[in-house]
């Protein structure tokens, strides 16, 4: 036996080596891979371990390789045009249903046929650690065992269309903050208990072709250069046979790369080049079995998957499909979570509520987050527009009402003081210079631009933006100005500097007060610039301490208020982190129409929790939208009206405050050097509230109905000869609404074991659908998994005996029925 076959042997009969997890990778795809291998020249093989074109690998003409196509992910197709905008994947993962999170895999995978697109980037799956991940919306929430489930069932969707799908980010994105400097540190068993499995899952059930790198450290080491990650756990351990690519720009030295098990560079072999390449192998820093090994495993997944002979566009599949469209409205109608409902004031009776205001920068667009993720779609429906429809068709009158409509009328275009607005002057370039593309008067400035300007002419990046007038007051009074922006923004008052955030940024306000003189003109100026990615741009006025508010008594004419608001691409967006709060903007109205007479319905927009201690009281209902995509719009007015009774649970824990949060002192880089130490180990999300005995706002796996339902006759049964136990019980709907409950089983280990080990962690759940009086009874089988912890002595699962509870609830904080049972 030679040496390599001896290393695996032994590997495999440690346990640290496993057979390959994909079905795909059959015996017959190894001698085809060794011929073109064969005749690959060097300098075709140094070539072919780097992308190009942004999207693709290369081409080798003369041996019959056609490139591989690759499109950004996860909610849908980014590249190469308009697609399907779906919910994020967020909101998927809290639809708890994974035969849906099969058609959204299988709805991305007929997109991608339609445009002759190989490789699809998505899912990622990192854990939610806390609120302000600015990547959380294209998550799976804070638990491994759901994330998982979600995730396997996207990629068969998504493989099962002959496209490869690509889980990421390999590992420990949890935030994105300083993403390319930071390294997060967490020990042994919490990566395998915590953020390895769900890419496990991913790998070992769905057979994921591709896994991509994230940008983070991990203890101190690039993931794109960590062969204990990448050799060991991946291939060693899992059995991985796909490729293993990089984030775009993520890798950042040639030869730690070649020797930690990276496959391919994207997007354009920048480290790993083929000069840079050549010369490690010349001087003998690395070796041609390396570089083979690379091209190997892509030429693997090429010719596996069918692409060798180049890409096939499906023409009978549409590009604005309507089954794509049906799957993303009904992911946003069961991912959609009811939060509150006080006093049962949903859903909206249309014979008592005849007259509803709609409010909030959300209501109207397309809200997302920002990043690689966004989506163009062809068509969408916005809340409002979505509200109004349902809304009018049982006769109620729906009408949007913005608060700048409402502004003191202040301002003029010159000194003439002939026309009110302000002066808007477009510039093509980021610093005001030459003559402008466009001038034009603008009654208010409140624009988020992530999507383009739409001004004929206007790129979407590297533009900036004048509005310039004259404020004259009737009145003596003090003024409040609130200006924002994303990118740079500043504001003169007679030409004096008195806002300046001139510089690249996520969106930030600042407020500035002067107290105004009656007839005297004031020039003033609002300047802003985008240079990339988020673009918004935002600038108000009031007079403070006014005593009649104009806006509110508009509201109060009103039967019922629905209130759209929370982030956006303008707020949260990949490469960078959110506020824990509302935008100040959005903070600010609700503070305002809190002071209505009537109820208020809040419908946010957001990737995870957000600080609501000061403003949810003042709600009477509370829906959370996530970013529900293209039909979000119709999705949100279903669920007000009752058409869709709602089923969506929370995929991850909602805090009071920030300072409960497991890692509140494990998030940041407190020293300044670069290392996050993940602290609170295994107790992140619902694990650690419990440990600590802290009150929650809402727990994971929360979520309310239309109706009411009755869990009883929970049986579990001896553990079976394999170290399965099965469950029983029977569900009921005790309501007058037919509608859908999540059963959700947890495994917890009573406290006489030696190990420590969590209260309860999710090991199951199954979504049932129940006609109102209907009753099913509900069998889940729990596996050996289920009651194992990673030993770092034995390095493997292992099973302590003992007492182990087994819980039957409606969220992590609703336990409805426990039974314990023996392992020996």
């Amino acid at each position: 036996m030679n040496t390599k076959k001896l290393c695996a042997a032994l590997l495999l009969a440690s346990g640290f080596l496993t057979v390959s997890a994909q079905k795909w990778y059959t015996p017959d795809i190894d001698p085809k891979v060794e011929e073109l291998l064969k005749q690959m020249t060097v300098e075709e093989k140094l070539s072919y371990v780097g992308g190009v074109d942004w999207m693709y690998t290369r081409n080798i003409d003369r041996l019959g390789i056609n490139r591989m196509k690759m499109t950004d992910g996860p909610q849908g197709l980014g590249t190469h045009g308009k697609s399907t905008a779906y919910p994020a994947t967020v909101m998927l993962a809290a639809t708890w249903n994974e035969n849906l999170a099969y058609e959204y895999g299988k709805a991305l995978g007929r997109d991608c046929k339609a445009r002759g697109i190989n490789i699809l980037l998505g899912p990622a799956v990192n854990i939610y650690r806390a609120a302000m991940c600015g990547r959380n919306f294209e998550y799976m929430g804070e638990d491994p065992y759901l994330a998982g489930r979600t995730a396997v069932g996207y990629i068969k969707g998504v493989q099962d269309q002959g496209v490869m799908a690509t889980v990421k980010h390999f590992i420990a994105n949890n935030s994105d903050y300083d993403r390319n400097n930071i390294s997060n540190d967490i020990d042994e068993r919490t990566l395998h208990e915590i953020y390895l499995p769900a890419f496990k899952a991913a790998v070992q059930e769905a057979e994921v072709g591709a896994v991509m790198t994230s940008y983070n450290l991990v203890n101190g080491i690039w993931t794109t250069e960590a062969p204990w990650l990448l050799k060991g756990v991946l291939r060693g351990q899992w059995g991985f046979n796909g490729v293993i690519m990089s984030d775009w720009g993520s890798t950042h030295h040639c030869v730690p790369a070649v020797k930690g098990g990276l496959d391919l560079e994207m997007a354009g072999g920048e480290k790993m080049n083929p000069k840079d390449l050549a010369y490690y192998l010349k001087t003998g820093v690395i070796s041609m079995d390396m570089i083979d090994e690379k091209v190997r495993h892509i030429l693997r997944v090429l010719i596996a998957f069918g692409f060798k002979d180049g890409t096939k566009v499906d023409n009978s599949i549409p590009l604005d499909d309507p089954e794509s469209v049906a799957t993303a409205l009904k992911v946003a109608q069961e991912g959609i979570v009811l939060l509150k409902n006080e006093k049962n004031v949903l859903p909206i009776n249309p014979k008592s509520t005849k007259h509803i205001v709609v409010v909030g920068k959300n209501a109207n667009g397309y809200v997302r987050g920002g990043g690689s993720g966004n989506v163009t779609p062809f068509h969408y429906v916005g809340a409002f527009d979505g509200i109004r429809e349902v809304g009018e068709s049982y006769g109620v009158k729906v009408e949007y009402v913005d608060e700048m409509d409402f502004m003191p009328e202040i301002m003029y275009t010159n000194e003439k003081l002939q026309e009110k607005g302000l002066h808007a002057e477009y510039f093509t370039n980021q610093h005001l210079e030459g003559k402008p593309l466009l001038e034009r008067t603008e009654q208010k400035v409140n624009y988020s631009w992530s999507g383009g300007t739409s001004i004929e002419g206007m790129s979407k990046e590297h533009y900036s933006v004048r509005w310039s007038g004259i404020v004259r007051p009737a009145e003596t009074a003090e003024y409040e100005f609130l200006a924002g922006g994303d990118d740079g923004y500043r504001m003169y008052i007679n030409d004096e500097l008195v806002a300046d955030e001139w510089k690249v940024g996520g969106f930030r306000t600042s407020t500035i007060a002067r107290t105004l003189q009656a007839g005297v003109n004031y020039r003033i100026r609002f300047e802003y610039f985008q240079e990339g990615g988020g673009a918004a741009a935002s600038f108000t006025w009031k007079r403070k301490n006014e005593t009649r508010d104009l806006f509110i008594e508009h509201l109060n004419k009103a039967d019922m208020i629905v209130a759209c608001f929370g982030h956006s691409s303008d707020s949260e967006a990949e490469g960078g982190d959110r506020s824990f709060f509302l935008p100040e903007a959005d903070s600010q109205l609700i503070t305002r129409i809190a002071k209505c007479k009537k109820p208020i319905i809040g419908v946010v927009n957001a990737g995870g929790n957000i600080g609501m201690q000061s403003w949810e009281p003042s709600l009477k209902g509370l829906l959370w939208g996530w970013y529900a995509g293209q039909e979000g719009g119709h999705a949100i007015a279903d669920v007000l009206f009752g058409k869709v009774n709602p089923s969506g649970k929370l995929p991850m824990t909602f805090e009071k405050k920030w300072e409960d949060n497991p890692a509140y002192n494990s998030y940041h880089d407190p020293d300044g050097d670069k290392h996050v130490k993940y602290t609170e180990g295994i107790y992140i999300g619902y694990r650690g509230y419990d440990k600590l005995g802290r009150d929650v706002q809402y727990p994971f796996g929360y979520g309310l109905s239309y109706t009411s339902f009755k869990l009883s006759d929970m049986v579990a049964s001896a553990p079976n000869a394999d170290g399965s136990v099965k469950v029983t019980c029977k569900l009921t709907n005790t309501g007058k609404r037919d509608g859908a409950q999540v059963i959700q089983a947890y495994v917890g280990r009573d406290k006489s074991g030696i190990v420590d080990r969590p209260e309860k962690e999710l090991k199951k759940f199954e979504k049932v659908f129940l006609k109102t009086g209907e009753t099913k009874t509900v069998t889940m089988t729990l596996p050996k998994d289920a009651f194992t912890y990673y030993s770092t002595i034995d390095k493997q699962f292992v099973t302590d005996p003992g007492i182990y509870n087994i819980m039957l609830g409606f969220s992590s904080r609703e336990i409805k029925g426990q039974k314990s049972i023996q392992i020996h």
